[in-house]
């Protein structure tokens, strides 16, 4: 006997916290695949509350909004033929669970729990007392983790979120145990840059012999420090049917019942071989993909955090540097979404005792490709004055007559943005977060740090692609010459003709600083970075090189945590990140000594 069944994966804007809107929004939802004759509706993880509720999922008014907005649901489902899910937290005595109820014609028919928690999830959520039953409001709900329910003959299994990132799934466990018809993830998958493709590609292994519908939250969660993945994807026998970003994927299926057999899986853990070890780990082969990807997530990231302070306007500290150069143009990719005037993109340079020539220019033209106003506020009078305040002879050139400048430059951006209720763009990234190169309160600080999950390198990549694909010529021409310009902080320097600080020859090559950085958020030890760098690197740097800057990489990562742990939300762009709130975290007071022993017994 055959069956034709339509299922659709959905999500939609959530606001953060807002049960009555949320709820308001899930009933549209329902009604509409009701009308559109869909049996089977997938809607997100936590999608009554929003995933990026953090410790809001503990408190009682929100725990006690989602329990009436369930039995609302319930009570709203009782002409509804779609079988459809809802994501939300439920307290049992004093734990928060993770849960998702199937619900159909005025019936609660399942739950389902998560126990496979994200890093920060761990300090909220919890597993239920028993895995067979949970009791709430008096009514004894049937749990049916790593099973399945039946409805007219179609097995239908759910797996919550992180469940299907377990080294053997939940969906897994169900079909080795039974014919499984269905499938479905209700998930709040952070994004980062490939992540599209990873998800696509573990949905093909996981659907193989079954139908795979995933859902997961994306536009109206918190830009503090992810972007989520607002993806609809369905997956048939081994294949992507749909993928389908911010709308609803559709597939209408035969279900042969009589014919469905069960198949054993096994999973190969191969280890890469050190013959080979690649330089950029962290870039996807794809440069279009990346890019297209980068320039996604960072805008909506950005476009999310203005909207939610009700803020049209921008301020920018605009050098000409690599940093300052890919702000902008996150930002004008962000304003062309939103509609908003370049009049509202507030840029200004600042130049000082180390700014060069070459910089300067290239913010000008930079500004003329865009059409948009370059202010100019020259610091030096003022930075004198403070130099004269403190004491300082203006002439050392030490740190604090080069953080000076740099916290002049913050001071005056930040004035600014009060004045025109603008938002202050940081321009830090990754590398210099990982070795602490910014001047604490000075370009450490802004309102919004865009570019905080990306390396050098990676910045590097991205503008080389619009200079090879832009067909805006003036654009290209001041980009390249950005790319190939030295990278410095302009704090001192010999003349204005030439650049003499280097960034590179104080803390090393960035590309060797990204390796290691990369390395390290993956957990290797001091051991395996520097037999993977002596691979990866074995034509560019000799092992006393790779040694020299793998002891200073660490000296300045450990050194620096106390100005990682007050850095600025910004959107992560990778799986791995240094956010203070939900990346990697270190103590401030930890020493360095483990590390760099080790490291001078290299080679011994």
């Amino acid at each position: 006997m055959k069956k034709n069944l339509k299922l659709r994966a959905e999500n939609f804007k959530i606001k953060i916290g807002n049960i009555s809107y949320n709820k308001k929004k899930i009933k549209e939802t329902i009604k509409r695949a009701n009308d559109d004759l869909v049996n089977v509706l997938l809607l997100p993880e936590l999608c009554l509350t929003g995933a990026s509720l953090y410790d809001g999922f503990a408190n009682d008014d929100i725990l006690e909004e989602c329990l009436d907005a369930l039995f609302d649901l319930k009570n709203f489902s009782k002409n509804i033929d779609t079988l459809f899910s809802v994501g939300l937290p439920v307290k049992e005595g004093r734990k928060i669970i993770d849960m998702v109820f199937l619900l159909k014609e005025g019936d609660i028919i399942g739950g389902f729990f998560k126990d496979e928690f994200k890093d920060h999830e761990k300090y909220v959520f919890d597993t239920p007392e028993e895995d067979e039953f949970i009791k709430i409001n008096d009514e004894y709900i049937h749990l049916y983790n790593k099973s399945y329910i039946e409805i007219n003959d179609i097995k239908i299994a759910v797996s919550v979120g992180e469940n299907e990132e377990k080294n053997i799934p939940d969906s897994l466990i169900s079909k080795s145990k039974n014919n499984i018809d269905i499938i479905l993830n209700p998930s709040a998958k952070t994004r980062y840059i490939g992540s599209k493709k990873d998800i696509e590609d573990k949905i093909k292994f996981l659907s193989k012999d079954t139908i795979y519908l995933y859902s997961s939250t994306g536009l109206g969660e918190s830009s503090t420090d992810f972007v989520y993945e607002g993806l609809n994807i369905i997956g048939e026998n081994g294949k992507i049917k749909e993928s389908k970003r911010d709308e609803f994927a559709d597939l209408c299926s035969y279900f042969d019942i009589s014919q469905n057999t069960t198949e054993e899986f096994f999973e190969f853990k191969n280890k890469p071989s050190l013959s080979y070890w690649d330089k950029f780990p962290y870039l996807l082969d794809d440069k279009k993909i990346y890019v297209e990807d980068a320039f996604d997530i960072v805008t909506r990231a950005l476009i999310q955090r203005m909207e939610a302070i009700s803020c049209k306007k921008v301020v920018l500290g605009l050098s000409g540097g690599l940093d300052s150069t890919m702000a902008l143009l996150f930002i004008v990719k962000a304003f062309e979404k939103m509609s908003l005037p370049k009049e509202n993109i507030l840029l200004y340079t600042m130049p000082a005792f180390g700014t060069s020539k070459r910089t300067k220019s290239n913010a000008f033209k930079l500004v003329e490709a865009f059409e948009i106003k370059l202010n100019e506020i020259v610091i030096k009078d003022a930075v004198n004055i403070h130099l004269k305040d403190i004491g300082h002879d203006g002439k050392t050139q030490d740190i604090a007559y080069e953080n000076a400048q740099a916290r002049e430059r913050t001071q005056i951006l930040f004035d600014i943005g009060n004045m025109e209720n603008a938002l202050v763009i940081g321009t830090g990234d990754k590398s210099e977060i990982s070795q602490g190169f910014a001047t604490y309160n000075g370009d450490h600080m802004s309102s919004y740090a865009v570019n905080a999950s990306l390396t050098k390198t990676e910045l590097r990549y991205i503008v080389s692609y619009l200079v090879e694909n832009t067909k805006n010529q003036k654009l290209k021409e001041v980009l390249d010459d950005i790319l190939k310009t030295p990278i410095s902080p302009e704090l001192k320097n010999e003349n204005e003709e030439k650049i003499s600080q280097k960034t590179e020859d104080i803390i090393g090559p960035y590309e060797l600083i990204d390796f290691f950085t990369f390395e390290f958020l993956e957990n290797s030890s001091v051991e395996e970075i520097y037999e993977k760098a002596k691979v990866a690197f074995k034509d560019d740097y000799d092992k006393k090189t790779i040694k020299k800057w793998l002891k200073s990489f660490y000296k300045r990562l450990i050194t620096s945590q106390f100005k990682r742990s007050v850095s600025v939300d910004g959107p992560a762009l990778s799986q791995k990140s240094f956010s203070p709130k939900r990346g990697y975290l270190l103590a401030s007071d930890m020493s360095a000594e483990v590390f760099l022993e080790r490291i001078e017994n290299l080679d011994e």
